[in-house]
């Protein structure tokens, strides 16, 4: 069974309600700047993109349907450390980094046992 598939997906999922219910605690801590309409706008859409990903690791039928919803987590993660390291300030730039790569990494290992 994938399990640490599917922790990871109620994980992701958690994170996207928390992302999308408070938009302003990413931004800041990633010190994109003060709170504004964009920055909220931003942080919704990613805490949508977030749940739904997340719902899908953790119903996914293993095999090609939970290696998919994973691999798009994976990405999301990738273009996050993208975004983060083009615009997150010199001083927060290497632990937003490391959150998404981070995540992005444990997503990639749990593709090991996605067929079982």
């Amino acid at each position: 069974m994938p399990v640490l598939s599917r922790v990871l997906g109620v994980a992701t999922a958690g994170f996207g309600v928390l992302e999308f219910a408070r938009p302003d605690l990413y931004g800041t801590a990633a010190g994109l700047g003060p709170p504004s309409r964009a920055l909220r706008t931003l942080h919704h859409t990613l805490g949508v993109r977030d749940v739904v990903i997340g719902v899908g690791m953790t119903l996914a039928p293993a095999g090609t349907p939970l290696r998919t919803v994973t691999a798009v987590r994976v990405f999301s993660d990738l273009t996050d450390a993208v975004a983060f390291g083009l615009n997150a300030p010199a001083d927060k730039r290497a632990k937003s980094l490391a959150v998404a790569l981070g995540y992005a990494g444990l997503c990639a290992l749990s593709l090991r046992w996605a067929d079982r």
